[in-house]
């Protein structure tokens, strides 16, 4: 009896190191196709820029985009990132698109945060585009964007929030939001003792998107 429960166990604890190896290697599928869809959107906002004229913004632009690119580069493939690196990340690209589109944005992180708790890296910078793209980029020295972290317990939840006009479900469920949903997804199969939970409110008054960690910490 003892025998057989051991063999059972040693069986269910390699499927789940396999369906963990094939989350992983899904994972890092889904992660190529976001940075190259980040990427697009960069240059398209260059090449908009140059079109208008605007040549010195252009290389302010241009200049932050290698910076966001080298530091994206040197974390590789890592899915876990420090949260002092990932605001880090986020200010660099609020700048970027501040360049254009003359937004004001904020990033507050709680005191009782520890900004060397490592989250899924470049969790919210899709979100922070969506929030420049479809919420303040036609309000330009109007649009507001402010990004908190802040901790309750043992969880850990992450807002972007938008003065913008709110976006429509179409547009929330663009290739960059799908992505998103199935990364979120993967992460739950891989990291079982925690979980995130994705949750947007879109109206008049703007878009808020949550992210909660549960577990995390």
């Amino acid at each position: 009896m003892f025998v057989m429960y051991r063999s059972g166990q040693k069986r269910k604890l390699a499927a789940e190191a396999k369906d963990k190896q094939v989350a992983m290697l899904q994972l890092a599928s889904v992660r190529s196709q976001l940075n190259p869809h980040f990427i697009f959107n960069a240059l398209a906002g260059i090449q908009n820029l140059m079109n208008k004229n605007e040549v010195e913004n252009a290389n302010k632009y241009l200049s932050r985009f290698a910076r966001l690119t080298r530091n994206i580069l040197d974390d590789g493939n890592k899915e876990l990132t420090s949260i002092e690196k990932e605001t880090a990340l986020l200010t660099d690209y609020l700048q970027m698109e501040q360049t254009r589109f003359g937004f004001s944005f904020s990033i507050d992180v709680d005191a009782n945060v520890d900004q060397l708790t490592e989250i899924p890296a470049m969790l919210l910078q899709p979100f922070a585009e969506n929030a420049v793209k479809h919420g303040v980029s036609a309000l330009k020295d109007k649009g507001i964007i402010k990004i908190s972290i802040t901790k309750q317990g043992p969880d850990l939840l992450l807002t972007v929030q938008d003065n913008g006009s709110g976006f429509a479900n179409d547009q929330a469920d663009g290739m960059g939001f799908k992505l998103c949903r199935e990364r979120i997804a993967l992460l739950n199969t891989i990291y079982k003792k925690s979980s995130i939970l994705l949750k947007q409110t879109s109206g008049n008054a703007g878009t808020l998107i949550s992210i909660e960690l549960r577990g995390w910490v």
